[in-house]
């Protein structure tokens, strides 16, 4: 007998909150003995928990270059000292357990104090909720220093009153400046001057948003000035933790490949036994990384699409009530739906904002023919922009965009859905989004320069080239 995993499916895990709350995603095989739909042995039951590590990320990288900020510096909360101008630029927002990333920072100092250091972490958020209870637990998982430059060094009295002059009735000469200013910055990232790694340890839980648990990652750069009772600037954006895109490569084929897990019998010696379950108030296992040695023989969620696309995986939400447990469960019960959903955006959109994996749900209405002639051909521009916003993870709102995007209006993706989609994304996944979707518009020679009036001059840098390859296409 085998048992088909999808390949959407978190992987195991247990995280302790306040008290004595916790939280926790685990996996199960049971049998019984039926006969004539009653059980041979009343509610006795064979049972065996496994690992699951969830399927590894892609290969593509997801990079963010951050736009440069200036922030003001206060003393006392309200006496302006300046001002500090900084970005960033994060190799890949999608980090593998157990792996490092690369940050590459860069800040222009013009304020009165100097910067004493600036630093790079990665906080975990860890929230649940069952009924009227919940809990969270929050921690700083991986953390680094940036190393001083000379642009770091406080700029004096004069030049500051100088600046603020100039601030108030700007010139070209003052815009040339600010100009100026933003290329050094953005050379400076690219030059890598700069740099740190960030290691993300096995034990980090996966990120994921589920109807019970939600898993959050953010990476925070801060800057500290020298002064007391001044603001020190930050930066903040999210990251994805997963399984990382080379564990395909490190496990062999056979393992990798194949859909199935084979369900062995009990041992001989005790045929009727019920296997122990973990110990759910002081766990032996953690979440699986990439993979530590306990987790060698875990099962990898393979790349299985099941057509159970309403199905919600939220710790330990259960799928029927069973008699031999507490009536208080049921409030944890996600039901399945019966009748088969009716091809329309409304149920779509209800699917993708419940499913475990938007790509994953769209992916199997894309398959349907009907789905695919009422639902994906008939998008505007604003019901485009829907779709990709109702997706509960950021990271795959540019993939969801550039898979339903060749079908829309009727196969003629034009300008429109671009500028709906840049707006309905959040700001630091508009050069990503472009990056996927400028190949697909029809009309980008007549139109390129309506998308263009949409963007920042910075987005307007970074896509350039993905403008002249996409229009050398069409």
């Amino acid at each position: 007998m085998a048992i088909e995993l999808p390949s959407n499916i978190p992987s195991t895990m247990y995280n302790k909150g306040v008290g004595n709350a916790y939280c926790q995603i685990n996996y199960k095989i049971k049998a019984e003995l039926m006969s004539g739909g009653k059980s041979l042995f009343g509610k006795h039951k064979v049972q065996v928990e496994f690992n699951v590590m969830s399927k590894p990320l892609p290969i593509q990288p997801v990079p963010n270059l951050i736009q440069p900020i200036t922030q003001h510096v206060n003393f006392l909360c309200c006496f302006n000292i300046g001002k500090i101008t900084m970005g960033a630029r994060v190799a890949d927002t999608r980090i593998g357990r157990g792996e490092k990333v690369i940050i590459d920072f860069a800040c222009q100092n013009e304020s009165l104090e100097n910067i004493q250091r600036a630093e790079v972490s990665v906080k975990q958020e860890v929230d649940w909720k069952s009924g009227s209870r919940s809990n969270d637990q929050n921690c700083v998982i991986a953390h680094n220093i940036f190393k001083q430059t000379a642009r770091w060094q406080k700029i004096d009295k004069a030049k500051m009153k100088e600046s603020k002059v100039k601030s108030r009735a700007p010139t070209d000469t003052y815009r040339g400046e600010e100009q100026r200013i933003l290329q050094l910055i953005h050379a400076a990232i690219h030059d890598g001057e700069n740099r740190a790694l960030l290691s993300i340890p096995n034990s980090a839980i996966q990120s994921y948003q589920g109807a019970l648990i939600k898993v959050h990652h953010r990476l925070k750069i801060k800057v500290f000035t020298s002064g007391s009772c001044t603001d020190n600037p930050t930066i903040k954006m999210p990251v994805f933790i997963g399984t990382p895109s080379s564990y395909n490569q490190t496990q062999s084929d056979t393992q990798i490949e194949s859909p199935a897990i084979e369900v062995l019998p009990p041992p001989p010696a005790a045929p009727t036994a019920i296997a122990t379950p973990l110990n759910l108030g002081t766990p032996t296992t953690v979440s699986p990384s990439a993979p530590p040695s306990e987790w060698q023989s875990a099962v990898v969620a393979t790349p299985v699409v099941v057509g159970q696309s309403t199905a919600v995986v939220g710790g330990n939400a259960i799928w029927e009530a069973e008699e031999d447990r507490d009536t208080n469960q049921q409030s944890r019960v996600i039901p399945m739906a019966a009748a088969e959903i009716v091809p329309t955006l409304e149920s779509l959109l209800k699917e993708i904002q419940y499913s475990v994996s938007a790509i994953s749900t769209i992916q199997s209405r894309l398959d349907d023919d009907t789905w695919k002639i009422r639902v994906f051909y008939t998008l505007n521009p604003q019901e485009y922009a829907k779709v990709i916003k109702i997706v509960p993870i950021e990271f795959d709102q540019p993939e969801v965009a550039a898979l339903v995007g060749p079908l829309v209006n009727a196969c003629n993706f034009t300008h429109q859905y671009i500028i709906a989609a840049l707006q309905a994304v959040a700001d630091w996944l508009r050069t990503p989004l472009l990056t996927k979707v400028l190949p697909l518009c029809t009309d980008l020679n007549e139109n390129g320069d309506r998308i263009k009036a949409e963007l920042t001059d910075w987005e307007l840098v970074c896509t350039q080239r993905d403008f002249e390859s996409a229009a050398s296409n069409v």
